[in-house]
């Protein structure tokens, strides 16, 4: 075998070799890079980020405050983010400084991407396989926030595409605000403010800088470092903070110290994501209801009312849960602005027992009698006043009405001829009825939907004649908006939680409608009557009010107002138990007597609500109780009303009269009867429709005269000296109205005969339609047309009067 003569190559050779190699590679790597670099660039330069992205700011989370600007709660953006824009200079410089030196302190070196830093993070992850440190500045996260990427190789390269262009498009001071407004703090927090709020409670340019140092740490991980979590975690990330400052020169060995000492003393706790306050949150409810603009939105709630009515409607509905009152409802509206002074939805927000949850002030309810005082002031409207009559006497409404139904008062029994001032006050039903029978369901309807009932939104025909009694569902609050009508003179009134945003009112009713209505509705006699001497509704002070009590006792209603303030209060169970027995003045009434104290003391602690005196025009008078006409000697009740001074009656009343008696058995006396058996005393000859009332009621309040002679003193039939028809007068006209029963619309007959006659004729258009003893009363059922009436007796007739039925 031939010995190897080959030559194995010379180290030397081998390392030039490998040299040549290393060089060919560095030169295409550098060309590739620069070749990266150059087509990056082009990218950046060729396609400029728009900067109307960085105006799209994140949604702030809605804040609303009470009057005083306190906060009564935060509600979650549309992303369920609490978030707050602040511009930069209103950012605490210790947090900003505190943010750069532990996320990117070469922040203001770079031009969105740190080369250097990439160059570490590569290094590093290549020698130890693994990722040792980031690379990605605030403008690189910024940029994440801006246009999410999913987390891989090209959506780093494209993170960094965004980052430069951004960086071209905005200064750093730019990108610096955009940052800390948008980045994520944990707990459901995007921004420095928010999570400033919710950590410590306090704006973010009052934190320390143990607190600033904590808040800036968290961004790196939001979820895992949330303090009110892990606050140890998030305490040793602080402390990382701390010593980055430090080591950069930000702040001092000293600083340093007393920051780690620092305890840290945090707010909110576990919390519902969307509440950050206890009270009011109905109310706060409603205000987000309304949309509101996001951000901090001032209300017209007056925090330290709204909390002392929630403990005294909790007080009331513990007290009177024996009776089946599982909750209740205040509704303060200040009658200037129609502002919200306070809202109380239930006893407990957050007691599903009793459906707590449920909005009291906007549930609709049937409010029973709360609804009257609205067909008096139409009637009054219409020239009524209250010495007008109205007829409390057993009623049946056939289906002509829309109903079928004989209506009761609330005591079961009648009162008669009652003037509408006095049925108002009494809140008596029949006679509410009558006068809603009078103005007209349709009107009624309309009006009460112009005041604010928008609820009553059924048809005149789906409530019937019960409308004026409350069959309809209405809201506390609207009853306490219609209420304010009233004491703003007849303007109407819009509740709002929001000052400054008043709407602009329309006029439901005159000054003088309004001040009659308040007027009865003031009047403490009345109520007394109504309630009793001992009632909660007697306050010590000018107060309208008016109560309501619906079908089976379900729901009590009490609302009234001062010139300054109207209340208004509902009891009872949202799931329609019947209360056991409770009205309008002992369910609500007791709290609306609590409310409107607290309300009046509130708005002036050294003086009470005193009356309104009366617009130009009414005035004060007395009137027979029965009639409403001037009083007459014979009248033996007789009552103060106010009044327009062109509504004063100026006829005397007729329904009492002196009658000569024979004083040996009470009977009739004729003229000739010896004077010394003669006895006079007042009767009261009230029209027919009060006949049977009278003849079961009249001995305690409107005696009838007799109708028989006294045999020892008989009549000897007198001659006849004048037939006079005192009602109709001549030329009246008188109208059918459709829809009723014809037979119940009829004209009463009046004449005087003297001297007396046992009886009359009365004849139309020359047909004897009735006769009639003394006093001569008759009732005739309307016929269209032109008539004339005349009156009969012994051959003689009276004057005609002529009339026409339209």
């Amino acid at each position: 075998m031939k010995p190897d003569t080959t030559t194995p190559p010379r180290p030397a050779s081998r390392r030039r070799r490998v040299l040549r190699l290393c060089t060919r590679a560095a030169g295409v790597l550098a060309l590739a890079t620069a070749a990266f670099a150059v087509a990056l660039w082009v990218a950046v330069v060729s396609s400029p980020f728009p900067v109307e992205e960085l105006q799209a700011r994140t949604g702030d989370s809605l804040r609303i405050h009470d009057a005083r600007g306190q906060l009564l709660r935060e509600v979650v953006n549309a992303e369920g983010e609490r978030a707050r824009w602040r511009a930069l200079e209103d950012i605490s410089p210790l947090l900003v400084k505190a943010t750069i030196a532990v996320e990117d302190s070469r922040f203001h070196e770079h031009p969105g991407v740190d080369v250097r830093a990439v160059a570490r993070a590569v290094t590093q992850a290549v020698r130890y396989r693994r990722v040792v440190s980031g690379a990605s500045t605030l403008t690189m996260q910024l940029a994440r926030r801006l246009r999410p990427h999913p987390r891989s190789l090209r959506g780093k390269l494209e993170e960094m595409l965004v980052a430069l262009r951004l960086e071209r498009a905005a200064d750093k001071s730019t990108v610096l605000e955009q940052y800390l407004n948008r980045v994520p703090y944990g707990a459901g927090t995007i921004g420095v403010e928010a999570a400033s709020q919710r950590y410590f409670g306090k704006p973010n340019t009052h934190l320390s800088l143990a607190e600033a140092a904590l808040l800036a740490g968290l961004p790196q991980a939001p979820t895992t470092l949330n303090p009110l979590k892990d606050l140890e975690r998030a305490r040793v990330r602080q402390r990382t903070v701390l010593a980055r400052m430090g080591a950069t020169g930000i702040i001092t060995e000293d600083e340093h110290t007393r920051a780690l000492a620092e305890p840290l003393r945090l707010v909110g706790g576990d919390v519902p994501a969307a509440v950050t306050a206890d009270t009011a949150l109905h109310f706060t409810d409603y205000v987000v209801s309304l949309r509101p603009p996001s951000g901090d939105v001032r209300t017209t709630l007056d925090g330290d009312l709204q909390r002392e009515l929630e403990s005294l409607v909790r007080g009331h509905v513990d007290a009177l849960s024996a009776g089946g009152v599982t909750n209740a409802a205040v509704v303060v509206l200040d009658n200037a602005d129609c502002q919200l002074r306070a809202m109380v939805g239930s006893a407990r927000y957050g007691d599903a027992t009793s459906a707590g949850s449920v909005n009291g002030a906007l549930a609709r309810r049937q409010p029973g009698s709360a609804l009257k005082p609205f067909t008096y002031a139409l009637a009054f409207e219409g020239g009524d006043t209250p010495a007008s009559v109205a007829a409390d006497v057993e009623t049946r409404y056939g289906e002509a009405d829309g109903d079928l139904f004989t209506p009761k008062n609330y005591s079961g029994d009648y009162s008669g001829p009652v003037l509408m001032g006095e049925a108002l006050g009494r809140s008596l039903n029949i006679p509410a009825i009558r006068v809603a029978r009078r103005v007209g369901l349709k009107p009624l309807l309309t009006r009460l939907r112009d005041v604010g009932f928008t609820s009553l939104d059924a048809p005149a025909s789906h409530y019937g004649l019960g409308l004026t009694l409350g069959n309809g569902e209405v809201t506390l609050l609207e009853l306490a908006q219609a209420y304010a009508m009233f004491a703003r003179e007849g303007l109407t009134c819009r509740a709002t939680p929001f000052p400054h945003t008043v709407q602009e009112p329309r006029r439901a009713f005159s000054k003088e409608v309004a001040w009659l209505i308040t007027d009865v509705l003031s009047d403490e006699s009345l109520r007394m009557r109504g309630f009793g001497a001992g009632n909660a509704l007697m306050l010590g002070f000018p107060v309208a009010v008016k109560t309501g009590t619906s079908t089976n006792w379900r729901d009590n209603w009490a609302v009234g107002y001062t010139p300054r303030f109207t209340v208004a209060v509902w009891t009872g169970d949202f799931s329609n138990r019947p209360l056991h027995g409770m009205t309008g003045a002992t369910g609500a009434g007791p709290l609306f007597h609590k409310v409107m104290k607290r309300v009046a003391r509130r708005a002036d602690p050294t003086a009470l609500p005193e009356r309104v005196p009366p617009p130009e025009g009414i005035v004060e008078g007395k009137v027979c109780a029965h009639s409403g006409l001037l009083p007459t000697p014979s009248c033996p009740v007789h009552r103060r009303v106010r009044l327009p001074a062109a509504h004063v009656p100026s006829q005397p009343c007729p329904w009492h009269r002196e009658v000569r008696l024979d004083a040996r058995n009470g009977l009739l006396a004729g003229d000739k009867c010896p004077s010394e058996h003669v006895v006079k005393r007042a009767f009261a000859f009230l029209p027919p429709a009060y006949a049977s009332w009278q003849a079961s009621h009249g001995q305690e309040s409107a005696p009838a005269a007799p109708t028989r002679y006294s045999p020892l003193c008989p009549e000897e039939g007198p001659v006849p000296g004048a037939l006079v028809i005192t009602w109709p007068r001549p030329g009246e006209v008188f109208v059918i109205e459709p829809g009723y029963t014809r037979r119940t619309q009829t004209l009463r007959l009046s004449a005087e005969v003297e001297p007396r006659l046992a009886e009359v004729t009365w004849l139309v258009d020359g047909r004897p339609v009735g006769r009639a003893a003394w006093p001569y009363d008759a009732s005739w059922a309307l016929q269209p047309g032109k008539h004339r009436l005349e009156l009969a007796a012994r051959g003689l007739r009276s004057e005609p009067v002529d009339i026409e039925v339209r």
